[in-house]
């Protein structure tokens, strides 16, 4: 090889390492505090978790390790949802299923938090018909 080849060959791995070096994170700034930063919630797509879980942040800010921890693992309070709106049946594949499902949504309309409303759900839908071969 010809040695301004080398020369050349030999920059651009010096330049290559040097980046890679400089991109690593070099350790916590003297401003950085332990714990969690607060989210956006814009974006998010539960937004009442979201901000539940800023105002935890917000909360056990001072605190560090264990007692952090146990601030931040408090059971997340249950978020009201509004229930999933029935389906129209008239160009549905199975329409006894549809309206089964449409039964259970009735059924199931006074259960605030997801949780109980999926629960409500299995309880009342019927069982899946196996598949014939």
């Amino acid at each position: 090889m010809k040695p301004s080849l080398l020369v050349l060959l030999a920059a651009l791995t010096a330049a290559t390492f040097a980046i890679t070096a400089a991109a690593y994170h070099t350790g916590a700034g003297p401003d950085a505090k332990p714990g969690a930063q607060p989210m956006d919630c814009a974006k998010a797509k539960d937004k009442a978790r979201c901000e539940s879980l800023n105002k935890d942040i917000q909360a056990c800010k001072g605190k560090v390790g264990d007692e952090w921890r146990e601030c931040m693992h408090r059971p997340a309070p249950a978020v009201k949802v509004p229930p999933p709106k029935p389906r129209d049946c008239a160009n549905a594949r199975n329409k006894e299923r549809c309206e089964a499902y449409n039964a259970a949504l009735e059924a199931c309309k006074d259960k605030d938090t997801r949780v109980e409303h999926r629960k409500c759900m299995a309880g009342q839908l019927p069982a899946p018909t196996p598949k014939k071969s």
